[in-house]
C-alpha cells in the first residue's frame, strides 16, 4: 500500500482470503479519512512514522470504523501485533495509545443522529455513523475543500474539481459514494435473467435487481469465483455506467463492429450480443497480450462472432473505450485516487486523442463512432471531443453524456457519439 506510482494488482498479487483484501482495498479508498481521525489523536506526525507502524494503525483504524463488528479490544492487540511482527518495538505503546483513545473517544450511533460534520464519519455497511469526542476534520463551511478532501478521501485536487462542478453537498455524496465497498454488477445474456436469479438462488448466493433490467447486483463479499461456478456461461461483471456504453453505439443487429481498445472484454462481448450471431465483433487492443482474457470470456459466452485481432478495413461501428485517469470508477480502482495528478492529465488527454483518430479511420461512411471513458475529468473528455472534431469535419457530433457517481450506481463516467459522412459526389 506504501508504494507510489503502482496498480493495486501490481502490489496485492497471488491468493488472498476475502476478508484480507477487502481490508487492503477499503484502506486505499479511506486512506485519507483514515489519516484525518489518526491525526487528532496522534502525538506524533504521521509522515514521520515507519510505513509499517502507519499500516498497522490505518488497518486497525478501517476496521474499527468501517469493516468489522469484530471487538475493539481485538482489533487493537491484533494492530500491536503487527507492529511487533514488523520489527517496530519501539512504536508497540504509540500504536495501543492512539488505537485505545479512538476507541474511548468514540461511539456508533444511527447516522440521522450524528450531528456535526466535523466529528463524524459515516459507515458505509449499514445507515450508522461512528461520532468522536473531538473534531477530526475542517470545517465545511470555512474549508470546503478540505473537508471534501478529508472525509470523502481524495486528494485536495479532486475535491476541488467535484466542489467547482457539483457544488458542495452533490460533491460530498459522490466522494463519499467512491470511497465506500461498491457491490457488484452482472450484466446477464439476454433472455438469460430467469436462469441466472435461479442459479444464484440455489447456489445459496444473495442477489437483488441491478440499475437495469438486464443486470443483477450481489453484495461485495460475494466471491467471483462462486458467482462464474453458478452462472459463468451467461453472465459479465460490468458496473453500471460501462454496461451503457455498448447500447450508446447501438449497433444494428448483423452490423460489423470494431472495439478499438477492448481488454478485458466486457464491452465487446455486450456488443457482440446486441449485434447478434448474423453480425461480427473485432476485439482489438496495442496490447495483444491483453485480448487472451476477451477471446476467455467470448468462448465462456459461446460469442463465435467476436475474434480477436487486429482491424481490417473499416467498419458499421466502432467503439474507443480509451485508457483514462478512472476517476470516475475511484470506488473499483482504489489505487487512481492516489496514483494520478492533476499534472498527469493533458498528457493522458493527448493519447486519447491519438487513439481516437487511429480508430476514426476505421469507421465506414455513415457509420458511428463512440468514444468512452470512465474518467470525470474535462481534459479526457470533453477536451479530446472538441479537438478531435475541430480536425476532422467528416465527423459530427450527436450526443455527449457524463454520467457522476451519484446517477451510475457509485460509479461515473463520460461517453460520446459521433457520425461519419458519406464522402460528397461531384456532379
Amino acid at each position: 500500500m506504501q508504494r507510489r506510482r503502482a496498480t493495486t494488482r501490481q502490489v496485492w498479487e497471488g491468493p488472498r482470503a476475502g476478508a484480507e483484501t477487502a481490508l487492503v482495498l477499503g484502506v486505499l479508498r479511506r486512506r485519507a479519512t483514515l489519516d484525518a481521525v489518526l491525526t487528532a489523536h496522534s502525538s506524533r506526525k504521521l509522515p514521520l512514522l515507519k510505513p509499517d507502524t502507519l499500516a498497522a494503525l490505518r488497518v486497525a483504524l478501517f476496521e474499527m470504523l468501517f469493516f468489522a463488528d469484530t471487538p475493539s479490544h481485538a482489533i487493537v492487540h491484533a494492530a500491536v501485533e503487527r507492529t511487533k511482527e514488523a520489527g517496530r518495538f519501539k512504536d508497540v505503546g504509540f500504536v495501543n495509545a492512539v488505537l485505545r483513545g479512538v476507541v474511548r473517544g468514540s461511539r456508533r450511533m444511527p447516522a440521522r443522529e450524528a450531528g456535526d460534520p466535523r466529528r463524524t464519519v459515516l459507515r458505509d455497511r449499514d445507515d450508522t455513523a461512528v461520532v468522536f469526542d473531538r473534531f477530526c476534520f475542517p470545517d465545511p463551511a470555512a474549508d470546503p475543500e478540505a473537508f471534501l478532501a478529508a472525509r470523502g478521501s481524495t486528494p485536495p485536487w479532486l475535491a476541488a474539481r467535484r466542489l467547482a462542478e457539483l457544488g458542495f453537498e452533490r460533491a460530498l455524496a459522490c466522494l463519499e459514494l467512491q470511497a465506500s465497498t461498491p457491490p457488484t454488477h452482472v450484466r446477464v445474456a439476454p433472455g438469460r435473467v430467469e436462469d441466472v436469479r435461479r442459479a444464484l438462488n440455489e447456489a445459496s448466493l444473495p442477489w437483488s435487481d441491478g440499475p437495469s433490467d438486464a443486470m443483477l447486483t450481489l453484495p461485495p463479499e460475494v466471491r467471483a469465483s462462486d458467482l462464474f461456478a453458478a452462472a459463468g456461461a451467461w453472465i459479465v461483471v460490468q458496473d453500471a455506467v460501462a454496461s451503457q456504453v455498448a447500447p450508446f453505439l447501438a449497433p444494428a443487429p448483423g452490423a460489423r463492429v470494431l472495439d478499438y481498445c477492448a481488454a478485458p472484454g466486457g464491452k465487446a462481448t455486450h456488443l457482440a450480443q446486441l449485434v447478434g450471431p448474423e453480425g461480427s465483433v473485432t476485439a482489438h487492443d496495442a496490447k495483444p497480450d491483453r485480448l487472451e482474457k476477451v477471446a476467455e470470456n467470448a468462448a465462456r459466452l459461446g460469442l463465435a462472432h467476436l475474434r480477436c485481432g487486429p482491424p481490417e478495413g473499416t467498419y458499421d461501428a466502432v467503439l474507443v473505450d480509451a485508457p483514462c485517469s478512472n476517476t470516475g470508477v475511484l470506488a473499483r480502482r482504489p489505487e487512481a485516487r492516489w496514483r494520478v495528478r492533476a499534472k498527469h492529465l493533458p498528457g493522458m488527454a493527448e493519447r486519447q486523442l491519438a487513439i481516437l483518430r487511429a480508430a476514426a479511420e476505421h469507421v465506414a461512411a455513415g457509420g458511428r463512432l463512440v468514444y468512452s471513458t470512465c474518467s470525470l475529468e474535462p481534459e479526457e473528455n470533453g477536451g479530446v471531443v472538441r479537438a478531435f472534431v475541430g480536425k476532422r469535419p467528416d465527423f459530427t457530433l450527436e450526443e455527449a453524456r457524463t454520467v457522476h457517481p451519484d446517477e451510475g450506481g457509485g460509479d461515473g463516467g463520460f461517453m460520446a457519439r459521433f457520425t461519419r459522412s458519406a464522402p460528397r459526389v461531384s456532379s
